[in-house]
């Protein structure tokens, strides 16, 4: 599996990453030992990266990778990032709960240093309960400033956001240059974080981010290449949760049928299409997968032996996005 240089880090991540998350479950839900053996058929493919986060039902994730990766030879170890929700309304301080979260996660993941840590708050213009605005994010001794204080204690290497929330609001903390990466929404049904300019588009607008994070040599992580789902299959299993606000979805799955009926099954079945998608735009260092079986992670590793898109393909698509999927 190709490797590439994540940004500005020292880290030669594989093209594809595990995601630890709950919308797939793989490394939550199923026994140890399916776990452990998408470990193996994972290492086996030249995947070295799973990321994970302390709320993934509540620290599990966390654990089960600690307990996986902790009986893994040196050899076969993987890169670890996590992430860290704050609390804005908390009395805790910002130091506090990022110290304490991340001294749980590195107990839970059974190391005592992260490859990467990640702030997993939307960040928005307006305050809210669970969201951070820039200000909150970038002042004087607030969560930026803390953040590369626990990369000079040596428990993390680096340190990233999780791009979501409002785009102008996440432009501006990008273009600080404070965090080492961003995990990007990106997949067929919304690709505008590679976009210029918007143009018709009338779903969120992330335009002009990844060209943002590239003028500040930001490792650039794919998130959401199933949108939690409806690319991959039309089964749904309640964990469909959008993290874009501008249309709902039932419009969603229009969109993905439109897709669909212009590329069929000629290049893989519906999940290795999303997948081969991502693996089409070069400004992507990586994709994380979040997947829920077994079946699922070799249906992945084909999907990336089959490589990128035709151009051809690539071009139909682009033009069915630009017109809003008319």
């Amino acid at each position: 599996m190709k490797k590439v240089k994540l940004g500005r880090t020292n880290l030669n991540i594989s093209e594809v990453v595990l995601g630890g998350g709950w919308v797939g479950g793989l490394f939550i839900d199923p026994t140890y030992q399916i776990m452990e053996k998408a470990l193996e058929i994972s290492i086996k493919s030249g995947i070295n990266w799973i990321d994970t986060a302390e709320t993934y039902s509540e620290g599990q994730s966390e654990k089960n990778i600690g307990d996986l990766l902790s009986a893994l030879p040196i050899k076969d170890k993987l890169y670890i990032s996590s992430k860290a929700r704050l609390d804005p309304k908390s009395s805790e301080s910002y130091g506090s709960q990022i110290d304490r979260k991340l001294d749980d996660s590195l107990k839970r993941l059974k190391t005592d240093r992260l490859d990467l840590y990640q702030l997993h708050n939307k960040i928005t213009i307006n305050e809210s309960a669970e969201t951070l605005t820039p200000s909150q994010v970038l002042k004087k001794n607030s969560v930026c400033d803390i953040m590369e204080k626990i990369k000079e204690d040596n428990r993390v290497a680096h340190i990233g956001i999780t791009a979501l929330g409002d785009t102008k609001a996440i432009r501006e903390v990008v273009n600080t240059g404070c965090f080492d990466t961003a995990q990007i929404y990106y997949n067929l049904l919304n690709p505008t974080a590679t976009f210029d300019e918007k143009g018709m588009w009338n779903d969120q607008d992330f335009s002009s981010l990844v060209s943002d994070c590239q003028t500040q040599n930001m490792g650039i992580l794919g998130i959401r290449i199933f949108a939690a789902g409806l690319l991959a299959t039309d089964i749904r299993h309640g964990r469909e949760i959008p993290v874009t606000h501008m249309i709902d979805i039932k419009e969603e799955e229009r969109r993905v049928h439109k897709i669909y009926e212009i590329v069929g099954e000629t290049y893989g079945n519906r999940a290795q299409f999303a997948i081969r998608y991502g693996l089409s735009d070069n400004s992507l260092h990586c994709t994380v997968l979040g997947l829920a079986t077994l079946e699922h992670l070799e249906n992945a590793i084909q999907a990336v032996e089959m490589g990128p898109l035709s151009e051809d393909v690539l071009e139909k698509i682009l033009e069915l996005q630009k017109s809003n999927f008319l």
